[in-house]
């Protein structure tokens, strides 16, 4: 599975499920995760990934920063793993 699907079919599945779905990039900036999701209070910010590729630097001081702010921030290379995260709480 690509990126793209795999960012795509998330986002899909998330607005199915009432969250709030939001692509996210930075003006003049690098390393803006790809999306956000908001729903009952958690601000969930993902970085899709194709499977077993990395982040790159840029990318993990990134999330470090946004992790320091209370988002909860991962990167995703299975709709597994995004499911597993999107129903961490909501359960």
């Amino acid at each position: 599975m690509s990126e793209s699907w795999l960012e795509n079919t998330a986002a899909e599945e998330a607005e199915a499920d009432g969250w709030l779905v939001r692509k996210v990039k930075y003006i003049g900036r690098d390393a803006a995760p790809d999306r956000w999701f908001l729903k009952d209070g958690r601000w969930v910010i993902i970085e899709f990934k194709d499977y077993g590729e990395p982040l790159k630097p840029q990318q993990a001081l990134e999330a470090k920063r946004l992790k320091a702010h209370g988002a909860e921030v991962y990167a995703i290379d299975t709709i597994e793993d995004f499911r597993r995260v999107i129903q961490a709480k909501n359960s």
